[in-house]
């Protein structure tokens, strides 16, 4: 009422002025607009990269990717928009039917989002003068409700596959990212066939991060499914770098076995970086050097290289490992010392149940069983009350054969088990003086960074589930702009740490509850939340004026390298 009276008008702000400042120094508009084909040519208003820069902002400060709700929001922060922009609003500018045909018109265009991809990752890497050390690739899958014709899904991504969130029943699709440490930033993105296989992907992965960071002097990390071969040949042959754990397929086991049971004299201790001397060692290790040979497909041409394999057995990997042995070596010890009190007729159904136990557990190397036999007398006879009793007395008790089981542990397997805990093998073509044992370490260590990005998009501040597009070719669209939302969300992160640490202080304020807590790795989600609250008044005489900027507010700016004046509206 009071408002009403006074003629004052107000709208949030919020972070809305500091996500619009991050898309242009990105130059999200510009790179949209020139590789992406142009509207219809009786369509007025915005661009396709001036609606993906509104539509990144309402994704980045409502944590939302529904279009139907970016109308109403705009609406209600028009000023804001306006005057962070330059840009002028009409009443249809950021409907749903508009939004719809921008992620449409993104899906179909893989070629352009390649190269919007290359020249956002070379421009962001220039301007910010990011490290290009390591690099990094991983996939996950993401499950929808979609009920669709197998016509319908044979042509589409919407597939059922292997589900990493263990939802095989669904269709899903599969999302990449290639990601630089150590913002863990994308580099470059896909959208995937949930039915498809990772192997394939990792070579083209590779060839897209050399083609953005302008080198192929990076070490390029990946999981085991990457390990194969083929793979590492490649790479090899076209003069990159990697290090990838070796899968325990193959004859794998029986290398790690023969190695780290006749290891080398004299293990070398392995402290991560940085450390000192008097620090623990987390683990211990050592390396074989091998040569290897990979023949093209087409018997053309053979390549020749050398590999390090390091063999790093760590401490608390070997603890956890033997503390979840023992306990399922003691649930199938007493599953199997409950089957053998039995006594079972079909020798066939016993020995299923046995196996069964040993599956369960995950135990079947580490238990022998055989079965024994006894002869019993069915004491049944014909009781009818019209027997005679000649023939009750002629019947003579059937004697039938019963079958119990006899186990026991495998001693010198669980043995060898027990050595083996904690041990792996990573193989890398890098030199001992680019990647020591324990560097090795730390980059595989680091994978959760990549990991980050695909948490934000199922459970995080950039949600892409639950996905109510139909149309296949918008959801490919919305998973590229939810990738550059993340820039913004890990350049941000890298800006503010590294501002930090070259300033040798933390920042406070960001704990709800216990203001004095200071971090030297703020989020970009609590840096985001500390610019709530923030109003633009509309006064009588046509100015207007904003809340002013907090203290904590102030600095997160100035960290950010970022001017306080993108809050002054004229």
């Amino acid at each position: 009422m009071v408002q009403r009276a006074l003629g004052i008008r107000s709208e949030r702000s919020d972070d809305i002025p500091l996500i619009i400042q991050w898309l242009t120094q990105m130059r999200i508009v510009e790179l949209i607009d020139e590789n992406l084909p142009a509207p219809h040519g009786n369509r007025q208003g915005l661009s396709y990269g001036q609606l993906s820069v509104l539509l990144l902002s309402y994704i980045v400060s409502q944590a939302d990717h529904r279009l139907c709700a970016v109308d109403p929001w705009a609406k209600q922060r028009q000023k804001t928009l306006e005057r962070s922009t330059g840009w002028s609003l009409s009443e249809t500018e950021v409907t749903d039917d508009r939004l719809g045909a921008l992620v449409e018109v993104l899906g179909k265009q893989q070629d352009s989002l390649e190269q919007i991809e290359l020249e956002l990752g070379q421009h962001l890497i220039r301007a910010y003068a990011l490290p290009t050390e390591v690099g990094r690739c991983d996939t996950s899958s993401f499950s929808v409700y979609h009920q669709l014709d197998e016509a319908e899904a044979s042509a589409g991504i919407l597939r059922r596959g292997h589900s990493k969130d263990h939802k095989g029943h669904q269709r899903q699709y599969r999302q990449m990212l290639g990601t630089l440490d150590p913002a863990g930033m994308p580099l470059v993105s896909s959208t995937l066939p949930g039915n498809g296989a990772d192997d394939p992907i990792y070579v083209g992965v590779w060839e897209q991060l050399a083609a953005v960071i302008g080198h192929k002097a990076f070490v390029y990390i990946a999981d085991c499914k990457a390990a194969s071969h083929q793979n590492r040949a490649r790479i090899a042959q076209a003069g990159g770098i990697y290090c990838f754990p070796l899968p325990e397929t193959g004859q794998v086991p029986q290398l790690l076995q023969s190695w780290v049971l006749n290891p080398p004299d004299g293990l070398e201790p392995i402290r991560l970086p940085p450390h000192s001397p008097e620090d623990p060692p987390i683990g211990v290790g050592f390396e074989m050097e091998l040569g290897k040979l990979w023949q093209d497909p087409d018997g053309s041409s053979a390549f020749h290289w050398s590999e390090r394999y390091l063999l790093i057995h760590s401490y608390a990997l070997a603890e956890r490992q033997m503390q979840t042995l023992n306990k399922r070596l003691e649930q199938a010890d007493a599953a199997l010392t409950k089957l053998s009190a039995k006594l079972i007729e079909d020798r066939c159904k016993l020995q299923n149940e046995a196996q069964s136990i040993l599956k369960r557990y995950r135990v079947q190397k580490f238990f022998s069983f055989e079965f024994d036999s006894l002869r019993m007398t069915d004491n049944k006879h014909s009781e009818h009350p019209k027997a005679s009793k000649r023939a009750k007395k002629a019947t003579e008790p059937a004697v039938k054969k019963h079958f119990f089981l006899n186990f026991r542990r495998q001693e010198q397997t669980i043995q060898t088990a027990i050595q083996l805990a904690g041990w792996r093998i990573y193989v890398t073509n890098a030199q001992a003086e680019r990647l020591p044992l324990a560097q090795a370490i730390a980059y595989y260590r680091d994978q959760w960074q990549t990991e980050n990005g695909f948490h934000r998009f199922k459970r995080g501040k950039l949600p892409a589930l639950p996905i109510y597009f139909q149309n296949q070719d918008r959801i490919v669209g919305l998973m590229f702009l939810l990738t550059i939302a993340l820039r913004v969300f890990t350049l941000m992160e890298f800006v503010v740490r590294r501002n930090l640490q070259t300033l040798n202080s933390k920042l406070s304020g960001l704990y709800e509850g216990n203001p004095r807590r200071a971090t030297e790795r703020p989020s970009a989600e609590q840096m985001l939340r500390a610019f709530r609250n923030i109003t633009l008044y509309h006064l009588p005489n046509s100015t207007s004026e904003s809340t002013p900027l907090n203290p904590l507010q102030q600095r997160i700016l100035a960290l950010m390298n970022i001017p306080e004046a993108i809050y002054d509206f004229p």
